[in-house]
């Protein structure tokens, strides 16, 4: 669908007063409501997903959106219902990467209209190394159909979480360079250990990260989970982080050729 700024303004305004616009209701703010609500939540301490939106949170401020990338055109709204704020951008740059300028614009307006600081990351939350053990580990994608074309490129063979400069570090097994390098991981609730948010750099945002124990019975294993891609525990001997940084090799030696014969010529 194609529209112009005026009417995605007239569809935001529409948005945060219960489904009506200025010729008349739409929507039952009922129906309006229960679509800002998490109607897939793979755990509790994640926003989850509703209906035709992504849901969030904005350091305690729920929030509700959608991002758009096309080849050559990006657009973001995001919307704080309980505050009454909505902002959406557009630009006319943007690829299939995953990278949408407009998202992370629009998050950032949002978190300057809120009043709340430039970035997510909460500080004065005390790490707590005495279980980083237990999370440590290389966690594979859940096994299922993909249905989310931004899961391979982003998360390729599955995340790996060590302990590198004395941060916990999680390491996407992708031959993505921006996400390649690992994500350090910020303890992001006091009350509980295991849930941190991660930086995303290049994107422009961040995303909670949490981990889920295993069961009693140890049928289910520990799990981690960022949005709403999920990936379980595996055994190390089956980690294929070797295989991943040969390709990372291969496609860096290749670009390598290809400059030096463009410049040789």
């Amino acid at each position: 669908m194609y529209s112009t700024p005026a009417d995605l303004a007239r569809y935001l305004v529409a948005l945060l007063h219960g489904g009506a616009g200025e010729h008349g209701p739409v929507l039952q703010p009922a129906t309006l409501a229960s679509m800002f609500l998490p109607h897939f939540q793979p755990d509790s301490r994640l926003p989850g997903m509703g209906l035709a939106f992504e849901l969030g949170e904005e350091s305690g401020h729920r929030t509700a959106g959608k991002p758009g990338i096309v080849s050559g055109f990006g657009s973001a709204i995001v919307l704080a219902p309980d505050d009454g704020i909505g902002v959406f951008a557009l630009s006319n740059t943007g690829d299939l990467s995953g990278r949408c300028p407009p998202a992370a614009l629009a998050r950032a307006l949002l978190r300057r209209v809120l009043g709340l600081p430039g970035e997510a990351i909460r500080p004065g939350i005390p790490p707590r190394p005495e279980i980083w053990s237990d999370l440590c580990g290389w966690y594979g994608p859940d096994p299922g159909p993909v249905t989310n074309l931004f899961t391979r490129p982003l998360f390729g063979a599955g995340v790996e979480v060590t302990v590198h400069g004395g941060h916990l570090v999680l390491k996407p097994l992708t031959p993505v360079p921006a996400i390649r390098r690992g994500l350090r991981l910020h303890p992001d609730d006091p009350h509980d250990p295991r849930v941190f948010r991660a930086e995303l750099p290049g994107f422009g945002m961040s995303q909670r990260v949490v981990f889920g124990e295993a069961s009693k019975d140890a049928v289910t294993p520990p799990r981690l989970l960022i949005d709403l891609f999920s990936f379980s525990k595996r055994p190390g001997v089956r980690n294929p982080r070797r295989w991943v940084n040969a390709a990372a090799a291969a496609g860096a030696a290749a670009f390598a050729l290809r400059h030096v014969r463009h410049h040789g010529t």
